[in-house]
């Protein structure tokens, strides 16, 4: 293929942008170019066509922004692995929004840009996909294994340098999706150690896999990772945070972080963070920013209002046996006049957001079978791992235990298959907190991590069988069935016992740093 036949896609809101791209690309004799001012408009048409290349404008304060539509077209497979993202943007911008993805490229075209700029990018994309292409045609046909082999046989080709990055992150990556975590990070710590950044990042979630949390907090501290990559030390530092039970930590990270720069995603984020450590006040005051900077938005500005109902929807749930049944009952016509106000504008704007929190209302007023009813129609369109994650707490209010398990598997299943991002983060916490309160006890979490790892089998997920069946073991269980579905699963996935070993060693005792 020459680049003349690539297909493209521009997807800007400004005008001008998309026709001085096209009129460049139309220079170079490229034909096949569709524009959309809209990224709805562009997800129906990548449903029915495909593209190349798809060159993007970098806006995040939109309520689903291209770096979170992208996502979800990368995991429900509607972009195949060939296909590049091109994000237009100024070097000091929001780039590090985007995460990587496993086989599809991703990459910045800093502003203002030139016509040779353009021309690298169509040379190298047709070279790499020429280059590659039965490795590509492996993947799609999620065939890991033989497109590991096919892209090991090309190792001692003599490549430019934009071709060896490729295939080296083509390699890391099915590595890491074979789970071979201890081969991938042999393959990366050279490559780390001459600084190059993806190497570097890809290290961070290896070592994540392998728990070595201590290497990813040292190098989320690095001075360089803070200054190029703003956004994605912010929420992996919060989780790391969590992970070590330091909420005071990852609440300090949200008081110090710009709020102007936070995206939607972030700002939930931050939201979720403050109100499980019930810094209330604080989630008052953030609101407050972020409606100064969201004023002139109408979507945006309706978002956060939803945020602010549910937030106080939650907290009432939370805590209602604390009050008395005559406050109670002015808390649910507060709130209930809230919704009511509002509740056109969020319907419009933010329509899953307000069946949630009709839920809510329902379960305030003691409505629970009709609440469970609504909930069972939204767990039938409803995607989302976050989502998914919040019915299954409005299940577990409304009474009905057995749904709420099935929904907090779902969302774990779901959850698996995210990329990590942002919604990957919040989502993560937002299950470990959802599960403590669904079960409570140990030995009922015990239960639990033991027939979500017998599920898990069962709906062929082997990589996430080992490391549920050992998180299991690691908790105290010494069963023999549970062993026996270790060994089996990793006999499934292709692995040996030292590449699951990391799963089974003890939490280490963590210390509370304070930067």
């Amino acid at each position: 293929m020459q680049y003349k036949d690539l297909k493209i896609a521009i997807v800007d809101h400004n005008s001008d942008n998309i026709r001085f791209l096209e009129a460049l690309l139309n220079k170079q004799g490229i034909s096949h170019v569709r524009s959309y001012r809209s990224g709805n408009a562009f997800e129906r048409s990548a449903r029915q066509n495909t593209y190349d290349i798809v060159f993007l404008d970098n806006r995040i304060d939109t309520t689903k922004n291209l770096y979170d539509l992208v996502s979800e077209l990368v995991s429900d497979g509607t972009l195949p692995a060939t296909t590049r993202f091109v994000y237009m943007a100024q070097r000091q911008s929001a780039f590090d929004y985007a995460c990587e993805y496993p086989f599809h490229s991703n990459q910045l075209l800093e502003v203002p840009y030139t016509l040779q700029d353009l021309v690298t990018i169509l040379e190298e994309h047709t070279l790499q996909v020429k280059e590659f292409k039965q490795a590509y045609t492996c993947i799609e046909n999620k065939k890991y294994k033989s497109a590991l082999l096919k892209l090991k046989e090309l190792r001692k080709q003599e490549y430019p340098n934009y071709l060896k990055k490729a295939r080296n992150q083509l390699l890391v990556n099915l590595l890491l999706k074979l789970g071979h975590y201890s081969l991938a990070k042999k393959l990366l710590l050279p490559l780390a150690e001459r600084n190059i950044q993806w190497a570097k990042w890809s290290l961070f979630h290896v070592n994540y896999e392998l728990r070595d949390f201590e290497a990813c907090k040292q190098f989320l501290s690095e001075p360089q990772t803070r200054q190029d990559y703003p956004v994605r030390v912010f929420y992996w530092q919060i989780y790391i945070a969590f992970q070590a039970n330091n909420r005071e930590l990852a609440t300090a990270q949200v008081l110090a972080f710009p709020v102007e720069d936070m995206s939607p995603s972030m700002f939930r984020l931050s939201l979720m963070v403050l109100h499980v450590s019930n810094e209330l006040d604080a989630v008052d005051n953030l609101i407050k920013r972020k409606e100064r900077v969201y004023q002139e938005d109408p979507a945006l500005a309706t978002l956060l209002t939803a945020l602010s109902i549910k937030l106080k929807l939650l907290e009432t749930l939370n805590t209602q046996s604390d009050f008395k049944p005559k406050d109670l009952k002015v808390r649910q016509l507060e709130l209930k006049a809230l919704l009511t106000h509002s509740a056109g504008n969020i319907q419009k704007y933010c329509p899953e957001e307000f069946n949630l929190m009709f839920v809510m209302m329902m379960l305030l007023e003691g409505k629970s079978t009709e609440a469970s009813s609504k909930l069972l129609q939204l767990s039938q369109t409803l995607h989302d791992p976050s989502a998914i994650i919040m019915i299954a707490y409005l299940f577990h209010l409304a009474g009905e235990m057995e749904q709420a398990k099935e929904m907090l598997f779902n969302a774990h299943k779901a959850l698996g298959k995210q990329h990590r991002n942002s919604h990957y983060v919040l989502a993560g916490l937002m299950h470990r907190e959802i599960f403590a309160k669904i079960y409570r006890e140990e030995a009922t979490q015990q239960q639990a991590y033991i027939h979500f790892a017998s599920k898990l089998f069962n709906s062929g997920e082997f990589k996430d069988t080992i490391k549920m069946c050992s998180k299991a073991l690691r908790s105290g269980i010494n069963d023999k069935e549970l062993n026996e579905l270790l060994l089996r699963s990793t006999k499934e996935a292709g692995l040996k016992e030292q590449d699951y070993l990391h799963y089974l060693a003890p939490k280490r005792p963590e210390q509370t740093v304070v930067s």
